[in-house]
C-alpha cells in the first residue's frame, strides 16, 4: 500500500511538473526542410506562403500543431525563406497562397537538413482548378515510388536512363520536364533537360546520362506543370555506376568570366541576348524571366582531360558554392563533357562552358565564391575559382528639362539622378527624340560616372542645333552600375532600352521608367 501511495504521489507530481513547465520530455530526433519560394526559377521572393510538410504516400492533414522542436507548417517571410522542423523520413510538401497556383514537391529526403526551393507561379485563370497534376514515374520498367533510392548498373544504361513519366489532373498539362542531376525547368536557367509540351506522357522514352555530367549517387527529378501552373515535382535518389577515374586530372585552363548580373525589372525570356558596354569590351547578357532579378553566369575554358581539348575524357565539370558566412563549398551542379554553350573569340563556333546560378539564396551585397572542378568517377581536379558580391536593383530618375517644359533653352543642359549609387563606375546612354521629325532623328551620347550634359549643337547632325517651338523626348536609353567598368564581376541593369555602346539596336528589354517631354522656345 505504500508503494501504490508513493507511485501515485509521484504521478501527480509528474504532471504538476508537466503543466508548470517544469518538467522537459526530450523530443524525438528531428529534421529540417528549408529553402525559398519564388515565383518563377532566379525569380523574386513570394512572401506569405504556407509551406506544408506531411509524410509521403499520406493525406494532407487537416490540423497540426506546432512546437520548439515540431513545425511542419510555416509561412515565407519577406525573402520567400521557410524552415519546416519534422521527424526523419520521406516527405511531401506543398506551398500555396492566394492568387497563386499550388506547388507540391514529393520524395524530399530528411535525415538532417534538406534544401528545397520551391517555384509558386501566379495562377493563370483563378476560377480554374488549383491542384497539382497527379504523376507517375517508371525507371528501367519499373513503377518508383518518390524518395526509393534506385541502383542502375551500368549495363541497364548501355542504351539510356529508361523512363516513363505519365500525368493526369483537372487541367490539362501543359508540361513535363526530367533531368539527372537537377530540378529542370526552361532552358535558359537549367540546361539540358528533357521537354515534353501538351502531353500527359512522356511515352517509352530515355536520356543519355552522359549529357548530364553526373555519376554515383545523384537524383532523377520530374517536373509537370498544368495550363493554370499547378506544379508537380518529383525527386528520386539514383546510383549510376562510376567509370573508372584516373589518378589524376587537370583543372579548367582558365575562369573566363564571372559576372553577377542584377536586373532591376520584370521580364520575360528572351530567344537572344541584350548588350551592355564595358570597358573590357561589350557583353551580351541574357535576359531573366518574369519576375527575375539575379544571376550568376560562369565561363571556363575546358580542362586539357577534355575531349574538346584532345586529352583523353572526363565526366564532366563539378561547380561548388560557397557564401560569405558559410564554411564550406557546397555542390551546387554539374556540366557534362562537350556540353559548350559560349564563344569567347567571336568565331560563331562555342569554344568554353557555361553554367548560370539562378538560387534565391543569392543576395545583393552577400559575397559569393565559386570552384570548378573536371572530375570523372571519384577523381576530381583542382579548381579554378573566383568570387563576386551580386549589385542591387537601381532606377534613374530625369530631373531636367522637366516633363511637359515650355520655352527651353536651344542649349539646355540635361540632368538626371541614380535612385543609388550602386559599384564604383556607372553608364548612361543619353537619348533624345525630334518628335516633329520622326522615329528617324534621334541623338544618343555615351557617358560614364556623368549625370549631366551640356547641348551644344552637334555639327552635321540633324541635331546641329535645337529648333525654337519645337517638341523633344528625351531619356536614358541604357544604365548600367559595375563593381569595375573595366573589369566587371558585377553589374546592375536599371535601363536597357533596345540600345547598346554606340547606338547599336538590340532587342528591347528593361524600359526606361521616365520619358521626358519639352518644348523649346525663340532663338
Amino acid at each position: 500500500m505504500k508503494n501504490l501511495r508513493w507511485t501515485l504521489f509521484a504521478a501527480v507530481g509528474m504532471a504538476a511538473l508537466a503543466l508548470t513547465g517544469c518538467l522537459f520530455v526530450p523530443a524525438a530526433p528531428t529534421g529540417v526542410i528549408e529553402g525559398f519560394v519564388v515565383d518563377h526559377g532566379a525569380g523574386e521572393p513570394v512572401q506569405g506562403a504556407v509551406v506544408m510538410a506531411y509524410p509521403e504516400g499520406g493525406d494532407i492533414p487537416l490540423y497540426t500543431v506546432g512546437s520548439a522542436y515540431y513545425g511542419p507548417v510555416a509561412t515565407t517571410d519577406a525573402d520567400g525563406y521557410y524552415r519546416l522542423i519534422v521527424p526523419e523520413g520521406v516527405y511531401t510538401v506543398r506551398a500555396e497562397k492566394d492568387g497563386h497556383a499550388v506547388s507540391v514537391a514529393h520524395g524530399i529526403v530528411v535525415g538532417s537538413t534538406a534544401k528545397l526551393d520551391i517555384i509558386l507561379k501566379p495562377v493563370f485563370n483563378p476560377d480554374w482548378p488549383l491542384e497539382p497534376p497527379e504523376v507517375t514515374v517508371t525507371i528501367e520498367g519499373q513503377l518508383v515510388t518518390p524518395g526509393d533510392e534506385i541502383v542502375l548498373t551500368a549495363d541497364q544504361l548501355a542504351d539510356g536512363l529508361d523512363y516513363r513519366v505519365d500525368a493526369q489532373g483537372p487541367n490539362d498539362i501543359d508540361i513535363i520536364y526530367a533531368a539527372l542531376g537537377k530540378t529542370p525547368g526552361a532552358g535558359w536557367l537549367t540546361g539540358t533537360r528533357e521537354y515534353f509540351s501538351s502531353t500527359y506522357t512522356t511515352g517509352d522514352a530515355a536520356l543519355d546520362p552522359a549529357l548530364y555530367g553526373v555519376e554515383e549517387w545523384t537524383t532523377f527529378e520530374v517536373v509537370v506543370y498544368d495550363v493554370n501552373s499547378n506544379r508537380t515535382h518529383l525527386l528520386f535518389p539514383v546510383y549510376l555506376e562510376p567509370h573508372a577515374p584516373p589518378a589524376t586530372l587537370d583543372p579548367p585552363t582558365e575562369l573566363y568570366r564571372i559576372l553577377a548580373v542584377t536586373l532591376g525589372k520584370k521580364m520575360e525570356f528572351y530567344g537572344e541576348t541584350m548588350a551592355v558596354p564595358s570597358g573590357a569590351g561589350e557583353l551580351e547578357i541574357s535576359a531573366a524571366p518574369e519576375g527575375g532579378n539575379l544571376y550568376v553566369e560562369l565561363i571556363w575554358k575546358p580542362s586539357p582531360d577534355d575531349t574538346v581539348s584532345g586529352g583523353a575524357g572526363i565526366t564532366g565539370y563539378r561547380i561548388y558554392r560557397k557564401l560569405a558566412g558559410e564554411d564550406d563549398y557546397r555542390l551546387i551542379g554539374t556540366v557534362a563533357q562537350g556540353d559548350l554553350g559560349y564563344d569567347t573569340d567571336g568565331d560563331d563556333v562555342d569554344d568554353a562552358y557555361l553554367f548560370r546560378d539562378s538560387s534565391p539564396e543569392l543576395s545583393p551585397g552577400l559575397e559569393v565564391s565559386y570552384q570548378i572542378r573536371a572530375y570523372m568517377g571519384n577523381t576530381e581536379s583542382a579548381p579554378v575559382e573566383g568570387t563576386t558580391t551580386p549589385l542591387d536593383i537601381w532606377d534613374v530618375r530625369l530631373l531636367e528639362p522637366a516633363d511637359g517644359a515650355t520655352d527651353v533653352s536651344l542649349t539646355p543642359t540635361f540632368r538626371w539622378q541614380p535612385t543609388k549609387i550602386l559599384g564604383n563606375d556607372q553608364y548612361y546612354l543619353w537619348v533624345l527624340w525630334d518628335l516633329a521629325l520622326g522615329a528617324g532623328y534621334y541623338l544618343t551620347v555615351d557617358m560614364l560616372n556623368q549625370t549631366e550634359y551640356d547641348f551644344a549643337g552637334i555639327p552635321g547632325s540633324s541635331f546641329e542645333r535645337l529648333q525654337p517651338h519645337r517638341v523633344y523626348q528625351w531619356y536614358i536609353g541604357v544604365a548600367v552600375a559595375y563593381d569595375d567598368f573595366h573589369n566587371p564581376t558585377a553589374m546592375s541593369v536599371a535601363i536597357q532600352d533596345g540600345w547598346s555602346g554606340g547606338s547599336i539596336p538590340v532587342v528591347p528589354t528593361l524600359p526606361a521608367t521616365d520619358f521626358f517631354t519639352f518644348t523649346t522656345g525663340d532663338w
